[in-house]
Order: structure tokens, then C-alpha cells, then sequence
């Protein structure tokens, strides 16, 4: 049981959805393992940081099926559901995008369709929102966890946000782009053309 977002409902005097608070991004995930090995974690909670994409290959490990690893992205939380009382090591934050571009907002701000994204990450105190155009945010999530002190200018939290950064950035170059083809079928095509017709372009 899930959602795929939360509601502002008034919160920061706000309705709907287009935002990063927590009231949004943070949604309810119940899972009913009935594997043997998960019963020591039934009726439990946790405190891992998870996302909607790790729903999908999940499902998947349950039905014993290996997920496409060119397409899908997540991790299966069986890692977590059948770890018993020693949970393994797991994701040290969460990320998320918006767009919106087809708000009354973009037009409020004279933004054009191409120029209205955010991008955002969590981990266990911080996030760190990055808009297209705008300066960027960092809310201390331990200090203010109702998210109303924007530290994003903040000389002191200068390092935080430069980390924040780099790890949207290693999000960004690690996403799966290609779906169409596997690794082993990129692997074997490589070069392919040329080694048929004995030319060598660029072999060191």
C-alpha cells in the first residue's frame, strides 16, 4: 500500500502537490511479505530511506524474476523486509524532480515551459532543492523539520550544500538512459561494424 504523493493541505499556507516538503514527498508504504524470512520484520517499522522507484524491482525479486538492470532503477526492499533484526547497509539518501511547467505559477513568474524544473535530495538531516533559474535551497530537516528556515544562503552550511550538490550530480551521471538495449548487447556491438571490415577506428 502506497501513494505516489502527499498533499500540502495548508501547510506552508500551500494546497496541492508541486513542491519538496515533506508533507508531499513523504508517503505512506506498507508491504505484507509473506516470506518466511520476513516474519521477524512483520508488524515493524523502519526508517530507511526509500523511493517509489523500488517498488518496481521489489515486486520483481518477490516473483523470483531478475529485473532489467538497463531499465529499471530502485533497489528491492526484500533487503530490508527479510533482513531480520540486522537490517544490511542501504541507501544514505533520496531523490526528487518536479516540473511545472503547466502551472499558473510558470506563468506568474515568466518562466518558459523548458526552464520550470527542481531537483532535490534528502538525506537523514539535510535537503537540498536545486531550481532552474532560482537560488538554491537547504533546510536542516533536525532543526526545522517544518521546513520554514531556508539555510541556502547560509555561509556556514556552505560545505552541506556543496556535498548536496555533488550528490545530485552522481545521481544525474548514474541514471539509466539507455533502455533499449542491454549491457551485454552495448558490450557486443561495440566496434562491431568496424571489426567486419577490418578497419580499427581508435584502438589504443
Amino acid at each position: 500500500f502506497t501513494s505516489d504523493h502527499g498533499d500540502l493541505a495548508g501547510d506552508h499556507w500551500l494546497g496541492e502537490k508541486e513542491y519538496f516538503y515533506e508533507s508531499v514527498m513523504r508517503v505512506p508504504l506498507i508491504v505484507a511479505d509473506p516470506h518466511p524470512d520476513a516474519a521477524a520484520r512483520h508488524g515493524s517499522s523502519s526508517d530507511a530511506l526509500v523511493e517509489s522507484i523500488d517498488v518496481v524491482p521489489t515486486v520483481l525479486a518477490a516473483l523470483a524474476c531478475n529485473p532489467r538492470a538497463h531499465r529499471v532503477e530502485g533497489r528491492s526492499l526484500l533487503a530490508l523486509t527479510r533482513a531480520g533484526e540486522s537490517p544490511p547497509p542501504w541507501r544514505d539518501c533520496v531523490f526528487g524532480q518536479l516540473d511545472y511547467a503547466y502551472r499558473e505559477a510558470r506563468q506568474f513568474l515568466g518562466r518558459q515551459p523548458d526552464a520550470c524544473q527542481g531537483f532535490m535530495v534528502r538525506d537523514a538531516r539535510y535537503k537540498f532543492i536545486a531550481w532552474d533559474g532560482y537560488a538554491d535551497q537547504l533546510f536542516d530537516l533536525r532543526d526545522d523539520p517544518s521546513e520554514f528556515d531556508d539555510r541556502g544562503t547560509d555561509p556556514a552550511l556552505a560545505g552541506v550544500r556543496e556535498r548536496m550538490r555533488d550528490r545530485l550530480l552522481d545521481w544525474f551521471a548514474t541514471r539509466k538512459h539507455r533502455a533499449s538495449e542491454t549491457l551485454e548487447q552495448v558490450e557486443a556491438r561495440t566496434h562491431a561494424h568496424e571489426r567486419m571490415m577490418g578497419i580499427q577506428i581508435g584502438r589504443w
